[in-house]
């Protein structure tokens, strides 16, 4: 799953408390969140729909809508900033926001960790295969060219 959204990147929170003292900037940020999140969206719906087992699945959906609660009341948060730029409850609540929306992202990101562990081991375990293929390639090279001793003598042909 792509992980390049905004709201994942870890500048987030400083460019969503950044724009309290810049109000104006606020409506970029609210309309990427909202295209970002609903990419994720589709995203974890494919990703809750493969999970196994079934609770990480469930898991992955749950974290993905409470995502998406806490972005809904950050772009509110953010509007009501826009109105009144100098409200200093609403710039506090906006900073809540967006560190709430930052930990529902580290839950979402768990989430997704736990139901790729399968597929991790598979990569890692392929790593390691093509590794010693790698080093099976480079000895046949090395005996080939007739560069390793042998201990008797027997033909690298003979053991091929």
């Amino acid at each position: 799953m792509p992980v390049n959204f905004l709201f994942l990147s870890p500048v987030f929170f400083f460019q969503m408390t950044k724009s309290v003292t810049n109000p104006e900037e606020l409506g970029g940020l609210a309309s990427q969140i909202t295209n970002d999140y609903g990419h994720l969206a589709v995203q974890g719906r494919m990703a809750a729909a493969t999970a196994e087992p079934e609770e990480i699945g469930f898991q992955i959906r749950t974290r993905v809508q409470e995502l998406g609660h806490g972005c809904i009341f950050l772009v509110q948060k953010a509007g009501a900033l826009q109105i009144c730029p100098t409200d200093s409850y609403t710039k506090r609540e906006l900073i809540e926001c967006a560190r709430a929306v930052t930990e529902k992202v580290s839950l979402v990101l768990s989430a997704l960790q736990a139901g790729n562990k399968g597929t991790q081991a598979c990569i890692t375990a392929a790593s390691a295969v093509s590794g010693i293929i790698a080093d099976l390639d480079t000895t046949i090279m090395f005996a080939t060219a007739g560069t390793l001793n042998a201990e008797n003598n027997e033909s690298f042909a003979d053991h091929r």
